[in-house]
C-alpha cells in the first residue's frame, strides 16, 4: 500500500501564473496592451516581414491579413529605408458584441526596414494578395568608376 503524500501548495494557483498576472497588470499602466480580452487600438501592431535577396532585386514579403490595398502606404527614402504603414479597421457591428477572446489586431501599423543595398525607388512595385504584400525592389547597379588614360609627355 502506497503512502499518501500531502502537497501543501496544491491548493494554490500556479505561482508563475499569479506572478505573470501581477506583472502584466503593473505594466499595463505604462504600456497599453491587451487587457481582459480587449485590444487597445492606440498601441497599433507591427507586421512580420521577410527580406529576400534575389539576383537583380530584393523581395520583401509582409503579412497583412485583413488589410485592404487602399489602406496601405509604401515609401522608400533616399537613405534606403523602406516604410510600410496603414490601418486595419474593426467594423462597427463587431464593436457592439461581447467577446470571450479578441486576438485579431486592429488599428494602425507601421514597419520600417533598412535595405542592405541601393534600390531604384521609381521602379519599385507591390502586390497584395491573400493577406501577403510582396514588394519588388530593383537593385541599383553600382556605378563603374571611369578610367582615364593619361598620356605621358
Amino acid at each position: 500500500m502506497r503512502e499518501k503524500r500531502d502537497y501543501p501548495l496544491a491548493g494554490f494557483p500556479r505561482l508563475d501564473d499569479a506572478f505573470d498576472r501581477v506583472f502584466d497588470h503593473f505594466l499595463s499602466d505604462f504600456f497599453p496592451r491587451r487587457w481582459r480580452g480587449q485590444w487597445h487600438p492606440e498601441m497599433g501592431w507591427t507586421p512580420m516581414v521577410d527580406l529576400i535577396d534575389k539576383e537583380d532585386h530584393l523581395l520583401l514579403r509582409v503579412d497583412l491579413p485583413g488589410v485592404k490595398k487602399e489602406d496601405v502606404k509604401i515609401s522608400v527614402s533616399e537613405n534606403n529605408l523602406l516604410t510600410i504603414s496603414g490601418e486595419t479597421k474593426q467594423s462597427e457591428v463587431e464593436k457592439k458584441d461581447d467577446y470571450y477572446r479578441c486576438e485579431r489586431r486592429f488599428g494602425s501599423f507601421s514597419r520600417s526596414v533598412r535595405l542592405p543595398v541601393d534600390v531604384v525607388a521609381d521602379q519599385v512595385n507591390a502586390n497584395l494578395k491573400n493577406g501577403i504584400l510582396e514588394v519588388n525592389l530593383p537593385k541599383r547597379q553600382p556605378k563603374k568608376p571611369k578610367e582615364f588614360e593619361i598620356k605621358i609627355m
